[in-house]
């Protein structure tokens, strides 16, 4: 009799920060980065994105391809094309059950914004796709941050560095995989 291995599923954490750790401003994109666009797309399609309402107004569309799982504390928010959570752990569950429900998804949950929502999920993340930024915006009235962590927890690689041009700042692709196991990803 052979064992059925199941693979397990995992939470990576996509975000492009400054180097201040600045992700946004409450209104959109800071800066504008074609090659890392791509990116994004190729590293998350065919997953399902827990975001908050913020992230999703920036974004302003379910983006193809990938669940939007926002997770919001207005009971009455509805947007078409998003799932409604209050809590990560619903964000989780919602991400598995759509994983589970759609076949050729990947077995992958993206953490995908704003600053809350990357502080309440850093612990569940296996990986975190970094792309870091050149620069060092103030990030205005509502400045969102990636939460600061532990580096000695985390094994770095440098995927890339990308030159500034005429259209957009210096960056750098990093992939960041955590040695030991993270938190389980439990449903309630």
């Amino acid at each position: 009799m052979s064992e059925t291995i199941i693979p397990a599923i995992q939470m990576t954490a996509v975000v492009a920060m400054a180097k201040n750790r600045i992700i946004g401003d409450g209104r959109g994109l800071l800066w504008h980065l074609r090659d890392d666009l791509k990116r994004v797309k190729a590293l998350t399609m065919g997953c399902p994105l827990i975001m908050g309402r913020k992230t999703w107004d920036s974004i302003g569309r379910p983006l193809p391809g990938r669940a939007s799982i926002v997770m919001t504390r207005d009971p009455d928010w509805v947007a078409e094309g998003a799932y409604r959570v209050a809590d990560i752990s619903a964000a989780i569950t919602a991400s598995i059950d759509w994983i589970n429900a759609n076949e050729g998804a990947k077995l992958n949950i993206i953490l995908f914004g704003g600053g809350e929502i990357y502080r309440q999920g850093l612990d569940y993340c296996t990986r975190i796709e970094l792309t870091v930024v050149d620069l060092l915006p103030d990030g205005g009235t509502e400045p969102a941050y990636f939460p600061d962590f532990n580096m000695a927890d985390w094994h770095q690689t440098i995927e890339a560095d990308m030159p500034a041009d005429a259209e957009s700042p210096a960056f750098q692709y990093q992939t960041l995989t955590r040695p030991v196991a993270p938190r389980p990803l439990t449903t309630a």
